[in-house]
């Protein structure tokens, strides 16, 4: 029989922040809402009973008292079991999760604005049956087939910083794959691709917008709208404006984080 601490796979000692973060991390994995099948139930409905059990501080008390009165009457009795035949099984080193890396595209205006995404990420972590050790009772276990872990799929929100770079790299920590027997979770790392543009480049920090316009409104001159980074856009042309001529306008470009403003933006 596992015991409490077994089954939320933290330490005697752990502290109650220590217990109250497997514990998420474990609804993460098990709750009826992300893992329908039978034996995850029955694993969600175990570590709520320990969970309830070592968040309480008196009822830890009570439970370990228990458990230590236990260990009494066997050694009191008989000198082959000792307190770790009943409750522990040989320690498992510290396994630290791996890393997890992926690329992600976003455009240009993304780039230069930043953004917030919500991708899907596929981690494995140690099985809330096996605990990880893969048998139970020297048969496979039943729930991870004997791979001491589990696949599951996130949701991970992803700040995106404005003026980014193509092929810039941002880490997650904590957010890779789970680390077993207490080891550290690995980290999670994502490249950004910037999609090509070819009405929109930027330079040295301004934006550069390709407008396409009649050939009569090149002679004549008018009224044309382009799209900016902050919304459309009404620019004068004069008469016999050439192909490939330039005009600035204010503050319509890429923010500047030491001046507080936005540089010009050239169409």
């Amino acid at each position: 029989m596992k015991s409490y601490y077994e089954i939320l796979n933290v330490p005697e000692n752990a502290s109650k922040a220590e217990i109250k973060k497997q514990y998420r991390t474990l609804v993460r994995i098990y709750h009826p809402d992300v893992n329908p099948s039978f034996e995850a139930q029955d694993i969600f409905k175990s570590i709520n009973r320990a969970a309830e059990v070592l968040l309480d501080d008196e009822k830890r008390k009570n439970y370990d008292s228990l458990r230590n009165l236990s260990n009494c009457s066997y050694t009191a009795h008989s000198t082959k079991y000792t307190y770790g035949d009943l409750f522990n099984k040989p320690k498992q080193s510290p396994q630290n999760g791996k890393d997890i890396s992926l690329d992600i595209e976003i455009t240009v205006q993304e780039a230069i604005l930043g953004a917030v995404k919500i991708i899907n990420i596929a981690q494995n972590s140690p099985c809330g049956k096996c605990m990880g050790k893969k048998f139970i009772n020297g048969e496979k276990c039943s729930l991870c087939n004997g791979t001491g872990e589990i696949s599951t799929v996130r949701k991970i929100t992803l700040k995106i910083p404005p003026s980014i770079k193509n092929k810039a790299k941002l880490r997650l920590k904590g957010e890779g794959h789970f680390g077993k027997f207490g080891g550290k979770n690995g980290n999670l790392y994502i490249t950004i691709n910037i999609e090509k543009n070819e009405d929109l480049t930027i330079k040295n920090g301004i934006v550069y917008y390709s407008a396409k316009i009649a050939p009569y409104r090149a002679v004549l001159g008018g009224n044309v709208k382009v799209l900016t980074l902050w919304g459309e856009a009404v620019i004068k042309i004069p008469p016999l404006t050439k192909a490939n001529q330039s005009f600035k306008l204010i503050e319509a470009g890429v923010y500047n984080r030491n001046t507080g403003k936005n540089l010009g933006k050239r169409t």
